[in-house]
């Protein structure tokens, strides 16, 4: 640990003992006008905020807190998942922003603890309620960016509960067993959810690819290559969490995890040369041991007539890697046909954040805080070629060991205004100094870098089911660190260099938005437009040798809309389901970095879909879920190739649950129920795409192959 870093932890340490003194808590009861919807289902009077209660659920008969979002109208849209990150930067610090899934008006303080795995081991018999808030409030603890989801735990727990489950996943030739553990209980004033998976559960994949070479000019096939590229993974993840609320009304949340996770891969690979019956067999293995663990909280107290909050994470990650390469002569790779490479990291990051608000006037209320932050990586990489004897000879490489530590500090201001009875404004001002140093033995580079980020959020209320949003804000992109040192890209086989010089992406984000609330809890659609001007666009480039990394390319821009709904189906005589479906619509545009013309941003698929159904059959004591994905063609380029990719058929997933007993559930989940079917059409040049002599062309189809996971759910 650093010096910064260790100054950082102790002045979190020190700030979260300094405030035992008084704090507010969260107001969660009903008031006077709030009007009732259905059976533990009421409405604030402006509608501002529709809240359920846990005997909504009960018809449902949940087991976690996941399973009571499905019912909440967009609830199931706003949970996160693995596999879909929208192909978004991710924004720098830790800010206000994030998931807009609340526990207790609050965000986890935690980064790889994320959201979706800790309402995962919340059970739904400590949940009091959940609050669907749809416009600003100076109470929360996130900035809305649309609709904010609020779990709210029950503040007694008079005795222990848990829930458990046992699965196996058949993920190829044999299946795989798992579990999960957590129990949660309170000791005096203080509640605590201890929990322990082995799995994960969902952690191996069997897939399958067909590769053909095409000839320049005739289209004549070359070559057919057939790959099998089966992926397991292994982890066990302990995760704690506990919360006080003090006599003098202070809360103080703490949380840990740590996990100890590998990863296999083996890819074979079966050449076939055109014209010739003789067959060439190639195998690549990849290897990978990681070590993580993590602690956060954050504390809340009342001085006076505002709020103090102080919020700390300190996380620790170490990753392994090892790449045994097997290449034929016909590959076109920048490393030996038979090498290995040899990847070490340490990654750290330290983040103390601390604010206070208060209100200004009865209209009015107003957020002043710091932020500062440590971030660091430490990284080596070596290649070894392997001579026909055995023999491993390193080779030398550029830029392939270096330790980086970037020190951060943000001042920011929030000014809340409810301008009208049914009119807010959000404002804001952020002030950023950043400090970047790199050394290694072929680098030594120190930046520095400042930004102003403003951002404004109107929100207009035109009657209780209907609303208007407006936003623009300032944003800065968080930078990969492992994109500043020389990597291997397993999935193309080629060394990607390390750029030292890379800058954050710099945005201007505009938002227009309308959404509506059916009539009786029925759902609710909205429609969003929205238009990014960016600055030092992040994307491709050539580093050195006909060798690319990435680096900044110039201005973009995106600009689309995205549509999204939720919605009971008892009015079309389908009781206890609902169905989410989004879909999202983009343009973008930037200027290709080796050939000078304009082209779309890469991983910006033009169409984008999704449909989440749910139903639940209660006399049967079962129900199910289908859920489809489908994503649009996207571009790509390289110094050596052009390429486009494309879903030829969605995503589907399908999961059944029936209840043996009150305490035990049994489900079935199938993954790729249609093989996921993915088409990459490269156009691979000799030397620099721009001088424009075609090599051939590539077309590789990936097939991601049906798997199945059986378990038993069960309560205690």
């Amino acid at each position: 640990m650093t010096v910064n870093q260790r100054q950082l932890l102790y002045s979190a340490i020190i700030a979260l003992a300094m405030q035992a003194a008084a704090a507010q808590e969260v107001a969660d009861m009903a008031g006077p006008d709030d009007a009732m919807l259905g059976d533990g289902v009421r409405t604030s009077a402006d509608g501002s905020t529709v809240t359920y209660e846990a005997r909504f659920f009960t018809q449902y008969q949940p087991v976690t807190a996941v399973d009571m979002l499905r019912w909440v109208p967009g609830g199931a849209a706003l949970l996160p998942e693995e596999r879909n990150n929208n192909f978004q930067q991710e924004k720098r610090g830790f800010g206000s922003g994030g998931d807009q899934i609340l526990i207790n008006g609050k965000r986890i303080s935690a980064k790889s603890n994320d959201i979706r795995s800790a309402i995962q081991r919340i059970q739904a018999s400590v949940v009091q309620r959940i609050e669907l808030i749809r416009g600003n409030s100076a109470g929360l603890d996130v900035r809305s960016e649309g609709t904010v989801i609020n779990i709210v735990l029950a503040e007694d727990i008079s005795s222990g509960s848990g829930t458990w489950q046992l699965h196996s996943g058949f993920y190829g030739d044999s299946p795989e067993y798992d579990g999960l553990v957590s129990y949660s209980n309170a000791i005096g004033d203080l509640n605590y959810l201890v929990s322990a998976e082995y799995g994960p559960y969902n952690r191996g994949q069997d897939e399958d690819r067909l590769e053909r070479y095409f000839a320049p000019g005739t289209g004549d096939l070359i070559e057919t290559r057939q790959i099998t590229v089966p992926e397991l993974k292994e982890a066990l993840v302990l995760n704690t969490s506990a919360n006080r609320t003090f006599a003098s009304g202070s809360i103080l949340n703490l949380n840990a995890r740590v996990e100890d996770s590998e990863r296999t891969e083996i890819e074979t690979i079966v050449i076939t040369p055109t014209g010739s019956s003789d067959t060439s067999l190639l195998e690549n293995t990849s290897f990978e041991d990681e070590f993580a663990w993590e602690l956060g909280g954050d504390y809340e107290s009342a001085i006076g007539e505002g709020i103090w909050k102080t919020r700390a994470i300190y996380s620790n990650r170490t990753e392994d890697e090892s790449e045994g390469i097997s290449l034929s002569s016909s590959a076109v790779s920048n490393v030996p046909e038979e090498s290995f490479v040899l990847s070490d990291s340490l990654l750290t990051e330290t983040i103390l954040r601390s604010s206070y608000s208060w209100p200004l006037a009865a209209t009015q209320n107003l957020e002043l805080g710091i932020e500062g932050a440590v971030n660091t990586l430490e990284k080596d990489v070596r290649l070894l070629d392997v001579l026909p004897d055995g023999t491993l000879v390193p080779v030398g490489l550029f830029n392939a060991d270096s330790d980086i530590e970037e020190n951060r500090y943000e001042f920011f201001s929030t000014h809340f205004w409810q301008a009208r009875d049914n009119v807010t404004l959000e404002s804001g001002l952020n002030f950023e100094y950043s400090k970047i140093e790199q050394v290694g033995a072929d680098i030594a580079n120190t930046r520095t870098f400042t930004y102003l980020k403003p951002r404004f959020d109107l929100r207009w209320s035109l009657d209780d089911a209907n609303r208007l949003r407006a936003s623009v804000e300032r944003t800065v992109s968080q930078l990969d660190f492992s994109d500043f040192v020389l990597s291997y890209d397993s999935n193309n086989d080629q060394l990607d260099a390390g750029n030292p010089n890379l800058e954050p992406e710099k945005a201007w984000e505009w938002k227009f938005s309308f959404e509506r609330r059916l009539q009786d809890d029925a759902g609710v659609l909205e429609a969003e437009f929205f238009y990014n001007q960016i600055e030092d666009h992040i994307d491709n480039v050539e580093i050195r040798n006909l060798t690319s990394g990435s680096g900044n390319i110039g201005d973009a821009e995106v600009y689309g809309m995205w549509l999204r709904g939720s919605a009971r189906l008892s009015p079309l005589g389908l009781e206890n389901a609902v169905v989410d479906a989004e879909y999202r619509y983009q343009q973008s545009e930037t200027t290709d970095a080796f050939t000078g013309r304009k082209r779309d941003m890469i991983r910006k698929p033009h169409h984008r879909y999704s449909i989440k159904f749910r139903h639940d059959i209660p006399e049967w004591n079962f129900n199910y879920a289908v859920d489809v994905e489908w994503f649009g063609e996207r571009v790509g380029t390289d110094v050596l190739y052009t390429e486009r990719n494309e879903s030829l058929n969605p995503r589907v997933d399908v999961t059944a649950q029936y209840r043996l007993t009150n305490t035990l559930l049994l489900w079935f989940d199938v993954r790729y129920v249609i093989d996921e079917h993915h088409r990459r059409t490269r156009e691979r040049y000799v030397g620099n795409i721009a001088d424009g002599i075609p090599l051939r062309t590539e077309v590789r189809d990936q097939y991601r192959h049906t798997t199945y996971i059986l378990g038993l759910r069960g309560q205690f």
